[in-house]
């Protein structure tokens, strides 16, 4: 049902609102946006120290945390304590922006809560079917339960490049952040692959396929589908270990009208086979011969991380009313869909370590020295920032994108962020390489719909 006319934030239900989110930032806007009165914002990252005795391993970890602590409504956990004294008659309504998606909440109604289909294709071992069945062109892949025959399996989907692994453990919920994948280019599969007894994992191996990563993400509204900017996903090799550094996603520059062609068709194809609404995203490869999907986020993602939590927070909100039918005017969405991926004068990548050393600067100044970057005070290329994290230590590098050698690719170069991040302020990323694809270049190669 669309409601032309009415602000974003007046089509969320009447009477009290709870809105549990991830980041302080966030719930300021939240609350700021709806009222003090109106709306209590929860921010996860301020959990009491308690709560989360050390650093979380990985995305997925962070991910499974937060759910955990949103269980905790129920009565049993911290965030019962202000939400209860806030709404004592559990009348309120939930709002948990993507990517939260708990199995329990407590008992107050929640909006905009994800089909279970919809979060089924998030499984890296189904989601082939769903390409198929759609009709979109896909690398072959092997499925299989357990690891125990991987480098038999591996040399089937090899296409001379290398292999791909994704492990999903049998029953838990979709990795996130580049955990549980690990590749190899000739060889035995690497040994950080953990063994696990045979159907605790489904593994799906497919090529490793050479080209830039990209993610094909928008909106599936009831009449339309309104397509995001193609961004390029700043995936990094970890050398020693065989899996990935995930960086973020940064604005593309070049002409990627095919792509925003092909964002349209994913769209489409959701909403009819699926009945799909809200944020979708794809990430996949941008090969010579065209984009070839690998995986799918039945949500909107961390790719609008970089704009200012004001206009976020009412993407989410168009998220969570689309779901639940309810939808403003697809012309206010267009705007504020411009306003937060518009690519600017600078461009943001993050990353989490687990230490920093605490007698180094918690902030560097970089230049560009050809395709190096140097410490320097006066460096006006990039600033490098490194804050205490759930994780451990996130880092935020920030860019100048009109200073970038090569003319604007940023996963060719990111390892060097990385490297004077470790260099400078203590972290611990470790060797880092670029992408499986070609040199720096000024827009995507072979910028074609497959």
């Amino acid at each position: 049902m669309t409601r032309p006319g009415l602000p974003i934030n007046q089509l969320l239900p009447d009477g009290k609102v709870i809105v549990v989110c991830g980041r302080a930032d966030d719930a300021a806007a939240w609350q700021d946006l709806l009222g003090p009165a109106r709306c209590l914002a929860l921010a996860l990252d301020d959990a009491p120290p308690e709560t989360r005795r050390h650093a979380l391993p990985g995305a997925s970890s962070h991910l499974a945390w937060q759910h955990h602590a949103i269980g905790g409504l129920d009565g049993s956990g911290w965030l019962a304590g202000p939400a209860d004294a806030f709404d004592p008659d559990n009348a309120a309504t939930l709002v948990l922006p993507d990517p939260l998606d708990p199995p329990h909440a407590g008992v107050r109604r929640r909006i905009g809560v994800r089909q279970p289909a919809w979060r089924l294709f998030e499984d890296k071992t189904v989601v082939d079917t769903l390409w198929d069945v759609a009709g979109f062109p896909r690398a072959p892949s092997v499925i299989s339960d357990g690891t125990a025959d991987l480098a038999t399996l591996g040399a089937i989907v090899d296409q001379g490049t290398g292999v791909v692994c994704s492990c999903q453990p049998v029953g838990a919920g979709p990795s996130a952040g580049g955990d549980g994948i690990w590749w190899w280019r000739d060889g035995p599969p690497p040994a950080t692959i953990p063994t696990a007894k045979p159907r605790a994992w489904r593994v799906r191996l497919m090529p490793l396929l050479e080209g830039v990563p990209f993610r094909l993400h928008g909106l599936a509204l009831a009449t339309r589908v309104i397509p995001f900017p193609p961004m390029e996903l700043v995936t990094l090799p970890r050398t020693g270990q065989g899996s990935f550094l995930c960086a973020g996603a940064v604005p593309t520059l070049g002409d990627t009208a095919d792509l925003v062609a092909q964002t349209e068709r994913i769209g489409a194809g959701l909403r009819e086979r699926l009945g799909y609404r809200g944020g979708f995203s794809v990430d996949g490869i941008l090969t010579a011969s065209g984009f070839l999907p690998t995986d799918l986020n039945a949500r909107l993602t961390s790719a609008m991380e970089a704009a200012p939590s004001t206009r976020r927070v009412l993407l989410h909100a168009v998220n969570l009313l689309a779901r639940d039918g309810i939808e403003p005017d697809t012309s206010v969405v267009e705007q504020l869909v411009a306003e937060i991926f518009a690519a600017g004068a600078t461009c943001t990548i993050f990353g989490a370590a687990t230490r920093a050393d605490k007698k180094a600067p918690r902030k560097a100044a970089v230049r560009w020295d050809g395709n190096r970057l140097v410490s320097d005070p006066s460096g006006a290329d990039g600033t490098l920032v490194v804050t205490p994290s759930p994780r451990g230590w996130l880092l935020t590098a920030t860019l100048a994108t009109a200073r970038l050698p090569g003319g604007g690719r940023v996963g060719p170069l990111a390892p060097e962020v990385f490297r004077i991040s470790d260099e400078v302020l203590g972290t611990n990323f470790g060797d880092l390489a670029p992408p499986f694809d070609t040199q720096p270049t000024t827009g995507p190669p072979g910028a074609r719909a497959a």
